[in-house]
């Protein structure tokens, strides 16, 4: 859900690519990650609404499914980002956590604040806060979602950030990414089971912490696949991904197999950001991108607005269509108003 896929400024642009094959700008990742933000709003906007019938709908009912996609992206960024700085011995653990926690804190702080008035006016329970302020409500330590019930990602983003901090003393050859990969995989996978779920991709409240490990390994993994990949089978893979995602994700209850077009997705979407002619590396693509945290972040309360205060302040409840554009708009501000100055203003002590 965080982090813009481009390195840092000063960082050269094969610094984090054996064969100096991606673009510095992953414009179309970028882009990719409205999509996802924008499959898990439909996902909470369905049970407000009389959804149809048919693939489309079947899609958006596994729109919880868009998080994972987030997850792998998360950990193909971050390689990208600071491969780099850890190979050439450049990686400052407290910078990288503080321009991590200054990206995703700021937000989260306000729309937990926002949460908690809401709660407090309507005497609604308002358990968790202590959780959701230190960024902990991913580990079981509430009962259920509190609040602003998606930011438990946050939680379990942060604790990826923490371990890959602290494990980048050293560029880890790819074998042993995969070596952890299948571990983590099978080890959160029991684990999952043991708490009567079908999957790891079920856990959010209840040790979602843990749900984000294999996905953001396997998205380090895909980044040193990438650079090898050739642009003709970068359009193949992305071909391929466009056409079983659908199919797949509008399975009754998608598993595993789900993650295939994702991955095939990102791969193709770092190898084509170079490509001009595609439209998620148009200007408008990438903006929504860079506003895709806002949008995941809002748009419980956006939904909330529209279907429980605007009736009782006498206001015809809109479409889902409008309620989706209202949620974009809401984004941009969140984003020029409390995301991007916060980070900046954060940032300036570093």
């Amino acid at each position: 859900m965080t982090g813009q896929a481009s390195l840092p400024q000063g960082t050269l642009p094969g610094a984090t690519s054996p064969a100096g094959a991606l673009a510095a700008d992953l414009r179309t990742l970028t882009a990719f990650r409205f999509f996802a933000a924008f499959w898990v709003f439909l996902f909470h906007v369905r049970v407000r609404i009389e959804p149809g019938t048919g693939l489309g709908w079947d899609i958006v009912e596994n729109g919880a499914r868009g998080v994972d996609f987030f997850f792998i992206l998360s950990g193909f960024i971050i390689a990208h980002v600071y491969e780099g700085q850890i190979t050439s011995g450049r990686f400052s653990l407290r910078r990288f956590l503080w321009k991590r926690f200054a990206r995703i804190y700021p937000l989260h702080l306000a729309m937990l604040l926002i949460f908690l008035a809401l709660a407090v006016l309507g005497n609604n329970r308002h358990d968790g806060v202590v959780a959701s302020v230190l960024m902990l409500h991913s580990w079981a330590l509430t009962e259920g979602l509190v609040l602003n019930g998606p930011s438990w990602t946050i939680s379990a983003e942060m604790f990826a950030y923490l371990l890959f901090g602290l494990l980048a003393v050293r560029r880890y050859p790819t074998w042993a990414l995969l070596i952890a990969l299948a571990l983590s995989a099978v080890g959160v996978h029991l684990f999952a089971l043991s708490l009567g779920k079908t999957a790891f991709l079920h856990l959010t409240w209840d040790f979602g912490a843990l749900r984000i490990l294999p996905l953001f390994i396997l998205g380090m993994v895909l980044r040193r696949i990438a650079p090898q990949v050739s642009m003709r089978l970068g359009l193949v893979a992305g071909a391929v991904g466009l056409l079983t995602l659908p199919l797949l994700a509008g399975q009754l209850d998608p598993g595993y197999e789900l993650l295939l077009p994702f991955c095939l997705l990102i791969v193709a979407g770092a190898r084509l950001s170079k490509a001009s002619w595609l439209p998620t590396n148009s200007r408008v693509m990438v903006y929504l991108g860079e506003i895709s945290y806002s949008t995941y972040m809002i748009h419980v309360l956006v939904i909330k607005a529209c279907y429980d205060y605007a009736p009782k302040l006498g206001l015809a409840t809109p479409g889902w269509p409008l309620v989706g554009v209202i949620v974009i708009a809401g984004s941009a501000l969140s984003y020029h108003l409390i995301e991007r100055p916060a980070r900046r203003f954060l940032n300036r002590f570093l």
